[in-house]
């Protein structure tokens, strides 16, 4: 990743810079994983609570990152921008290699015979299905979202620096994410997800009222983010619980599909801005949170031994 930031801070046109947002993004995705290293490692019964520390960190880093791009954009231009970020990136490979267990899963298979293995369990998981539907539905609004605000007209718009402090309000996804672990461990994935997404969907109401009130756009913002982290940790753990010793494949599967579904929202945000302006973007992505939520509510509760595991 730090090499590929480095590329897009030097690109001398879009075609080069594209490719190295294509290299940003792959690499980016490594950081989705981290909760299967997670799950692989906690305690019996503490999956969840595992997959949810980790992506509270990840919600904390996405959280930052918004209000320091913003901020760094707009003193230093966005080139300088991307080296900062490439410095952090190297930090974090240097801590990765440092920190992170170095024993290997046992596999008697090749990568190929690996790689052709995956496409299988989507067949033969309907609850992979469920939830890749629903993972995809609330990462699709999730961008939707967060692009429109940068791409909003008059009397809508918001420059870097006011996108990033208001991303300050997604602070209480952070906080809120170790309870969803230990609620979903308790309790039941569906019921967290559920749950998560209708908290997100009213914070998309509050967003699809305008921006001009700022208490309004920062509490809409902060249910937002909120109820689409805590969807997220949930729905990784109910993934996981399906065949622990598959846990890194099932996840595979899933987040191949969720990022691939997540960026059509951002591909979207712009044809939807510039044809329904800022609430008619706001309202589709609050139609696709009450259809995950109605996907996620009709899918059959996991059983206790597996949230046990």
């Amino acid at each position: 990743m730090a090499t590929a930031l480095t590329l897009a801070a030097a690109a001398p046109g879009a075609v080069v810079l594209l490719a190295a947002y294509l290299l940003i993004g792959a690499s980016a995705s490594v950081a989705a994983q981290a909760g299967t290293i997670a799950a692989r490692h906690a305690p019996p019964g503490r999956r969840a609570t595992g997959v949810a520390t980790v992506a509270a960190g990840m919600s904390a880093g996405i959280l930052l990152s918004r209000l320091a791009g913003g901020t760094l954009t707009d003193l230093v231009g966005w080139r300088r921008m991307l080296l900062t970020f490439a410095a952090l990136a190297l930090l974090g490979a240097i801590a990765a290699a440092t920190l992170l267990p170095r024993q290997r899963p046992h596999s008697f298979r090749s990568y190929r015979a690996t790689l052709t293995s995956l496409p299988p369990l989507l067949r033969d998981h309907p609850q992979l299905r469920r939830a890749v539907a629903t993972g995809g539905l609330w990462y699709f609004a999730f961008n939707l979202i967060w692009v429109a605000l940068a791409l909003a007209q008059p009397p809508h718009s918001l420059g870097p620096t006011a996108i990033g402090l208001y991303g300050l309000a997604g602070l209480l996804g952070f906080v809120a994410l170790p309870l969803t672990g230990r609620l979903a461990d308790r309790y039941t994935p569906q019921t967290v997800i559920t749950t998560g997404l209708l908290a997100a969907a009213a914070g998309a109401v509050l967003l699809a009222a305008g921006l001009d009130t700022p208490s309004a756009t920062a509490l809409g913002l902060a249910l937002f983010d909120a109820g689409c982290f805590a969807a997220q940790a949930a729905n990784q753990s109910r993934i996981m619980a399906l065949d622990p010793a598959r846990s890194g494949g099932l996840s595979s599967v899933y987040l191949v599909l969720y990022f691939t579904i997540g960026a059509m929202g951002t591909a979207l945000a712009a044809p939807l801005i510039n044809t329904l302006g800022w609430p008619g973007t706001a309202l589709t992505a609050l139609t696709a949170l009450l259809l995950a939520a109605v996907v996620a509510s009709t899918g059959t509760r996991q059983p206790r031994h597996e949230r046990a595991a």
